[in-house]
């Protein structure tokens, strides 16, 4: 064993070179311990060829029981209680044949929860807002990206039309640009909208030969789009549980043009969730752990993601500690090589690391609409472990909200359970929901797809909307009026604080048309002019920053 774990001709260093954190943990001694007593047993090599000379003094394996005996797992983030609630789950008149009605779930208190969408759905999965504000899910079963308008906001789809038709296993939907964009195993679609219909008639393949053309093994792709520096990021899961691999268990990056792909990251098992954060336009994504170490190894990471990083899979896990290689599936990985060590010597702390097995889905950052105390947090959909060993203890069929301190934060300071209920009995299980897709509106309510158990999508409502277009600030409130316009728009502001503003339109392109340079503002009621009549009719963005937020509006203009 001890011979397949170290391979003599790709080891670099002798027992002087040796250091501790090139094996971390309880392993890491041990294999200390067992390099020192084979090289100084009056052996010239490292691993000795006769198995009598190779066995290990008395006091020796003392050592490692020892050094087993003070193994120290790694840190989960804390979890905290939020104030929440337990509400039953609102059905529709429309949709009670659909879903049962004695359903609850647990929710912070100024949220209640209903069906936004069921019947007609077979595997929702991720979610996404079109610049006209209509809600698409895509629907990988189906192969169809259906988009569910909600003209009155009444919290209730108004119909389930299908958007984009003809995929084959789609998991994710990005609008970037003026058009709409749709992940396979293999490929992403670009698909664009000619006549403004809401129905995308034409398509074309945006970007192909994803993971070398394989569809095994984890084969969802999350497409996050960088407006900022033109860029796309798209993750690709590893074809196994454990495995050695190329162009697999990673997070590619393309100019947005869909060219010049590259490898950023590496030792990623598979990131469903990926966002940016609104704030620093960092790149953040979660993780789903490997198998077969146990109940609670490896705990789910949450993480930026850095340039050319390493993550660990398949090897070790949190800062650096190494995997059991008893199980048959991580010994074929054996022998561990120099190279494979020094990759694992370059792991961090996390983030936030989370109970194993959770499955974590979408991962969707918040802004000052959800309030000063959630603001700069998150949430992640944490879909549930499909196996646990005895006791049976299943996790996750849950959504979390991990805090962050202020928008410069990078470890997650603790994670609430955001909405949760979903499963019923933990040792079975028994599950009436698997939560998948997020998003959320600029009223701050909270979009949840589920995939399995029922085939639906949840709204989750704050109490204090008010049925206006008028969105909270950090600094104040900003509201269009009128909408629609044609010739001319005012931008009123409200601000609690003195702040520099800035304002800029863009059309759906995403080209900027109008520019008001940065002024600053004392605090108060603020009515800004600004001529529209130079622009053709059509559907606007408004982008508004006061201070250190942003606030994004739609602007219709008609004649």
């Amino acid at each position: 064993m001890l011979r397949r774990l170290i391979d003599p001709s790709n080891c670099t260093f002798g027992i002087e070179r040796a250091d501790m954190r090139t094996f971390r943990g309880a392993p890491a001694t041990i294999v200390y311990l067992l390099l020192y007593y084979f090289r100084y047993n009056g052996s010239n090599t490292i691993i000795s060829q006769d198995p009598i000379a190779m066995k290990p003094p008395f006091h020796l394996v003392l050592l490692i029981s020892v050094a087993l005996s003070t193994s120290v797992a790694a840190q989960l983030t804390p979890v905290t209680d939020i104030a929440t609630h337990t509400v039953s789950v609102g059905v529709p008149e429309k949709f009670e044949a659909e879903f049962p009605t004695s359903r609850t779930l647990k929710v912070p208190t100024n949220y209640s929860v209903s069906i936004f969408q069921a019947g007609g759905l077979s595997k929702p999965r991720f979610m996404a807002f079109s610049p006209s504000g209509v809600l698409h899910v895509s629907d990988m079963n189906a192969g169809v990206v259906f988009a569910m308008p909600d003209a009155d906001k009444d919290g209730v789809a108004d119909a389930m039309i299908p958007a984009a038709t003809g995929f084959s296993g789609n998991h994710d939907v990005k609008f970037y640009k003026g058009a709409m964009y749709v992940s396979e195993p293999t490929r992403i679609w670009k698909c664009t909208d000619q006549d403004a219909d809401g129905i995308y008639e034409t398509k074309e393949v945006f970007i192909s030969n994803i993971a070398n053309n394989e569809t095994g093994g984890h084969s969802t792709r999350t497409m996050v789009f960088d407006a900022q520096n033109q860029k796309l990021f798209v993750s690709v899961g590893s074809s196994c549980n454990v495995c050695r691999e190329t162009d697999r268990a990673i997070i590619e990056q393309y100019d947005e043009d869909g060219t010049n792909r590259r490898i950023i990251a590496t030792g990623i098992r598979n990131a469903v969730g990926m966002d940016l954060h609104p704030v620093t336009n960092q790149l953040w994504a979660n993780n789903n752990g490997s198998d077969y170490q146990g109940n609670e190894v490896p705990p789910e990471w949450i993480d930026i993601v850095r340039e050319n990083g390493f993550y660990g899979h398949p090897f070790a896990y949190g800062n650096g500690t190494w995997f059991d290689f008893n199980n048959s599936e991580y010994q074929s990985l054996l022998p561990i090589t120099a190279t494979d060590s020094a990759k694992v010597a370059t792991l961090v702390p996390p983030a936030a690391l989370i109970r194993a097995h959770s499955a974590p889905m979408a991962l969707h950052f918040l802004d000052a609409s959800f309030g000063e105390e959630l603001q700069y947090g998150f949430l992640s959909a944490l879909r549930g472990s499909w196996n646990t060993s005895n006791p049976n203890d299943y996790r996750g069929y849950k959504v979390i909200y991990g805090h962050l301190s202020s928008a410069q934060d990078t470890t997650v300071d603790y994670v609430s359970d955001f909405c949760s209920g979903f499963i019923t009995d933990t040792v079975n299980p028994v599950f009436w929901g698997r939560p998948v897709g997020i998003a959320t509106d600029e009223d701050g309510k909270v979009y949840i797809s589920s995939d399995e158990g029922n085939s639906l999508i949840l709204v989750m409502t704050p109490d204090d909307i008010s049925g206006t277009a008028e969105v909270k600030v950090t600094e104040g409130s900003a509201t269009i009026y009128p909408n629609p316009a044609s010739s001319a728009i005012t931008i009123a502001l409200d601000l609690k604080l003195s702040t520099n503003v800035t304002i800029s339109i863009y059309d759906l392109t995403g080209k900027e048309v109008i520019f008001i340079p940065k002024q600053w503002l004392q605090s108060g009621t603020h009515n800004l002019e600004v001529n529209v009549g130079e622009l053709t009719q059509g559907l606007y963005e408004v982008r508004i920053i006061t201070g250190d937020h942003t606030v994004t509006k739609k602007l219709l203009l008609m004649d």
